[in-house]
Order: C-alpha cells, then structure tokens, then sequence
C-alpha cells in the first residue's frame, strides 16, 4: 500500500492455517514493518489469524521508523501522533477491505511505539469500530492535546511489561494498567524479569491470551 495514498506500508505475514481473523502488529521507535513478523509463528501457530505489519509513516536515518516525533524533553509532537492515528485507521480499513474481514474480530498488538499507537487507535473517541482484542508490550499510554481517548468500552486488552526496562520504565506499563482499572475495567497485566524485548515467557504468555479471543 502506497504511503502518497494516506495509507502505510503493509507486510503481509501470512497465516499458518485459515487465517480468517485480522492481526494487525505495529512496531517500536526505530525498527521497521518486518521486526515483529517472526512472533507471528509463535503467538497463532494454529494460524486462525492472517497477520500484517504495518511500517511507522516517518524514516529515521540510517534505517527504521517512527510512528511519532518528540524533543529532547520527550514531549510528543501532537500533529505526528495524530497523523499517524489517522493512518494506521486507514490502513486497517484498506487491509479489512481487501480481504474480506471484519474489524469487530481484529486484534491489535503494538510494542513501544507501537503499543502506544495501538493503544490511540483502539481507544481514540473518533474510533468508529474497536477491535475484539488488544495487545500492549512493553508501551505506553500518550496523552496528547486534543487527542481524547473514549475509555467507556474497553476490549480484551493483555499489557506486558519488562520490570528491568531501561527504556520505557516499567511504571508506564504500570500506568496504563492503572488508568483502565479506575475506568472500571480489568485488564490483563504481567510483568517479567526482561528488559526492551518479548521474551520466551513472555511470548507464551501472549500466545495463550490469544488463544482465547
């Protein structure tokens, strides 16, 4: 899919078996459409998801994306986050389109960037259709102005984190847990002995939460 179009790169993974579900995977700061694609293996080996992954809109040199720029404060660039809402919805419009499937019965996984994106997508007020599922590794909550999220419904949401993270500290996995509790929802939350990654546990863990969706 061609990023002049307003919609963003696609990888398409593919499915071990019928694969008539959407997953959809968004990466971290820094890496590309192709960095989570080998989990795919791992977290639906029975292959009841077709699996894409989308690339972040903004190149970085000398190699990956991002999903959103930020200053040296870490203060987020609102108009980027925004974008970038729009397109990641956009795509996932584009992907259901062409394949034939229903959005309802997607699900979202997002790492880092990507989980806070992911977390934009399914929560932002001017989301018409939530997916059935949500997947937060390693991420975080963005608030950014003018930006509302809508926490009145809440899909089954799995968030991970690394208690040894030395990127994004374990107390933002923490906070994201935290703001959907006080909006009266109960989201799955594990924590893990790791840092910045997906570990073999953590992996697992993944894989059986999906299974259930």
């Amino acid at each position: 899919m061609d990023q002049d179009s307003g919609l963003l790169r696609v990888n398409l993974v593919g499915s071990l078996g019928p694969g008539d579900r959407l997953l959809v995977l968004l990466h971290g700061f820094g890496a590309d459409e192709n960095d989570l694609a080998p989990v795919v293996q791992h977290i639906d080996p029975d292959g009841r998801f077709t699996s894409v992954c989308f690339r972040a809109p903004i190149d970085l040199m000398p190699f990956g994306a991002a999903w959103y720029e930020r200053n040296n404060e870490g203060v987020v660039n609102a108009q980027t986050f925004k974008s970038s809402a729009i397109a990641i919805d956009a795509t996932i419009d584009a992907v259901c389109a062409t394949g034939g499937f229903d959005r309802a019965e997607m699900v979202l996984l997002g790492f880092s960037q990507g989980c806070a994106m992911a977390l934009a997508v399914t929560l932002w007020k001017e989301t018409s259709v939530r997916p059935a599922a949500l997947a937060c590794l390693s991420g975080m909550l963005q608030e950014i102005p003018d930006f509302e999220y809508d926490f009145t419904t809440l899909p089954a949401t799995f968030i991970q984190h690394g208690a040894q993270d030395p990127m994004v500290d374990v107390e933002r996995g923490r906070h994201i847990r935290d703001v959907l509790v006080a909006a009266g929802h109960l989201p799955d939350f594990s924590e893990y002995p790791m840092g910045h990654e997906i570990s073999a546990a953590s992996l697992f863990d993944l894989r059986d939460w999906l299974a259930t969706i």
